[in-house]
């Protein structure tokens, strides 16, 4: 009964650097897809890229959206989280590069 306490501890030290990381991936995501849009609406259409720009960034919005949703609810979900946190770590070693690879 000694260690529970430090047991509790710790799981709920790495329950706050999980929601941490899905919500810094998700908004990062956000922030893609924004960008994404406001190039599109800037440059003029060409033949080259077609509707293919809106729907990649309506998807990565969409992603960026779900792992800030999942960070909400990742102690209920923990399969979802888990999911979300190796999708989170897989954008942050591509983003910045090969950090803890």
């Amino acid at each position: 009964m000694a260690g529970r306490p430090a047991e509790l501890h710790l799981q709920r030290v790495i329950a706050g650097r999980r929601a941490r990381l899905l919500v810094n991936a998700g908004a990062l995501l956000i922030s893609a897809a924004g960008s994404v849009i406001i190039h599109a609406a800037a440059t003029p259409s060409d033949a080259s890229s077609g509707p293919a720009r809106p729907l990649i960034a309506f998807c990565i919005f969409v992603l960026g959206v779900s792992l800030v949703m999942s960070a909400l609810v990742a102690d209920r979900f923990p399969r979802a989280a888990r999911a979300g946190v190796a999708i989170a770590r897989a954008l942050q070693r591509y983003v910045f590069g090969l950090v803890g690879w």
